[in-house]
């Protein structure tokens, strides 16, 4: 989840002191007037004092609340913050989700779910249950709870037309995206903050990383990586672009490509960075592109993984079929006897296969 930019009192108080400091040094004793710029400075920091001290006061007044709220609660773990809690509770099967503003707590409850693994998206709480191959994806705003629950198990077989096999799918949160895959069954389940998409991995076709609209990596199905990508360390460049154009890159927009067999919608776009221009140059920016990076080269490698299970998987579909099927000792006896029926074979001819065949 996004860390929420509070107000700090401390700061504000420093940088009060800061500006009267400043009005004092700049007090003109023979004409008895104080500079202008420290005066505002000390009005502004007054107000940030103010501000800084009421936000601390809610966020006092919803920890209390949310504490008030999990003592009338019985629950295995939790998981959230002081704006958003999920309460797990595996031998009930149900989950109490917590949404608390300074007024009140609002609780929903969803049965019939236990919790095997739990993530956080960017703006969403991600919860899967292996066994029912069922996933809640949960999020909060002012007090107001939004949940969906998604059956894994139903789009399989709807898919497939048959049911999932035993299996341990594996829950993973990069940017605002959350991915369960299962190499066993085969699927992979994408989920964003407003739609989830249903894929087999033999549905993929490539995965693609774009800057500013440029393709920088490129892995297709049966096909070679094309491209330069930032692979585990973030300073190793593969593809031959240089240590200096890496630091003077400006990117605006940055987006996961998957191309899929599906005419009628043939790719799925997973923004992880569009706003103001970032120039690596400059240290901020290269810090934050750099967490961004993380995130891109997590999402990657888990479609490049999919792709080479897909890839063998073909080649092995392929070997079987070449494999010539055994032809039977009695099919080949029952050619003989119609060959010899047929005067083709004589007695003698007919005895000396037949031995052969029998060994």
């Amino acid at each position: 989840m996004k860390k929420k930019e509070e107000l700090s009192l401390g700061g504000s108080v420093v940088v009060t002191i800061i500006f009267a400091v400043l009005a004092l040094l700049s007090y003109n004793s023979d004409a008895g007037t104080l500079t202008v710029i420290p005066i505002a400075g000390i009005v502004i920091g007054v107000v940030m004092c103010i501000m800084a001290a009421i936000e601390q006061s809610k966020k006092s007044a919803r920890e209390e609340e949310q504490n008030n709220f999990s003592d009338k609660l019985v629950y295995d773990s939790k998981h959230g913050d002081e704006d958003l809690m999920l309460y797990f509770n595996n031998q009930q099967k149900t989950i109490t989700i917590g949404s608390s503003t300074t007024s009140n707590v609002t609780q929903e409850v969803v049965n019939d779910f236990v919790k095997t693994e739990v993530v956080d998206a960017d703006s969403f709480i991600a919860v899967l249950d292996a066994n029912q191959r069922k996933v809640l994806r949960v999020s909060g705003n002012a007090g107001k709870i939004n949940r969906k629950t998604f059956s894994i198990a139903g789009d399989y077989e709807e898919k497939c037309g048959k049911r999932l096999l035993s299996s341990n799918p594996t829950l993973r949160a990069y940017n605002d995206y959350a991915f369960i895959t299962d190499d066993v069954n085969q699927y992979v389940f994408i989920l964003t903050p407003n739609k989830s998409y249903f894929l087999l991995y033999s549905d993929l076709v490539s995965v693609s990383y774009e800057e500013n609209g440029n393709d920088v990596y490129n892995k297709s199905l049966g096909g070679a990586v094309v491209g330069g990508l930032l692979f585990g360390g973030v300073g190793a460049i593969v593809g031959g672009s240089t240590a200096k154009a890496k630091q003077n890159k400006e990117v605006s927009k940055m987006v996961i490509k998957i191309l899929k067999k599906d005419t009628a919608n043939p790719n799925i776009r997973l923004v992880i960075y569009s706003g103001v221009i970032l120039k690596t140059k400059n240290t901020a920016d290269n810090m934050r592109y750099e967490e961004l990076m993380k995130e891109v080269t997590g999402i990657k490698d888990i479609f490049s993984v999919i792709l080479d299970i897909a890839d063998n998987q073909k080649k092995f579909s392929k070997d079987e079929e070449s494999v010539p099927s055994p032809v039977s000792v009695a099919d080949e006896l029952t050619k003989l006897a119609n060959l010899k029926a047929q005067g083709i074979l004589s007695e003698e001819e007919f005895e000396k296969q037949k031995a052969k065949l029998l060994g």
